[in-house]
């Protein structure tokens, strides 16, 4: 369940666990740095402890003939899954390209849309009411972080916060292991999904085969052959 709290509650949680609520030289623009980038901080390592999808936004492609470059969302910070539409009820994945297998593809021949699903960027808090999702308490690991910040400008002793780092934390790295249970303990093993990336007798309407992630671009390939 989200757990929300505001840029001001995080600014004024710092404050009072640094004792700084009355000094005129901790300022609200700087309160508002530290919780970006330590929201920043805090965002990637929730992601990392997953599952991803918990984070997951998706948006539309539809590709063009002949045409293999696609810009991503501005936001964009990581890919999950990509997925093509072959019918209004059904959706196929798309496999990566594999290594050095540029040679086996070529571009689209029509249009069709793609559904990508992504990790977005955290978004910048700027007004007092933008708000961080905690999800079950982690906003608390921003606000220490903050304090920590302004406690080490101020020359005080941040033992106390960084205790609290140390616990929060450890709470993340202990939430990685048992979070999603629903994974394989072994890969599966995609090498005839990569040498044939569209199934035998296949009749959908796309004949995309792949996606390769290159710069700020998705770019999609169909094949140049497939199983007869």
């Amino acid at each position: 369940m989200a757990r929300e709290v505001s840029l001001l509650e995080l600014r004024t949680w710092a404050r009072q666990l640094s004792d700084t609520e009355s000094d005129p030289n901790i300022t609200d623009a700087e309160l508002t740095a530290l919780a970006n980038r330590h929201v920043c901080e805090v965002y990637d390592r929730l992601v990392d402890a997953g599952p991803a999808d918990y984070y997951a936004a998706t948006t539309q492609i539809t590709t063009a003939n002949g045409t293999i470059v696609y810009p991503l969302e501005v936001d964009f910070r990581n890919l999950l899954n990509v997925y093509v539409r072959e019918s209004s009820d059904e959706r196929r994945q798309l496999a990566p390209m594999p290594t050095m297998g540029r040679s086996a593809y070529k571009a689209p021949t029509g249009e069709w849309t793609l559904d990508v699903e992504y990790i977005p960027v955290p978004t910048t808090l700027e007004d007092d009411g933008d708000t961080f999702d905690g999800i079950t308490g982690f906003e608390e690991l921003v606000a220490n972080m903050m304090a920590r910040d302004v406690m080490a400008k101020r020359e005080s002793d941040p033992s106390v916060v960084m205790a609290n780092i140390a616990r929060l934390e450890g709470r993340i790295v202990s939430r990685s292991r048992a979070r999603d249970k629903g994974q394989p303990k072994r890969i599966a093993d995609l090498d005839d999904a990569a040498a044939w990336p569209l199934p035998y007798g296949w009749t959908g309407s796309s004949r995309l085969a792949c996606y390769r992630l290159r710069a700020g671009n998705l770019e999609l390939y169909e094949g140049l052959w497939t199983r007869p």
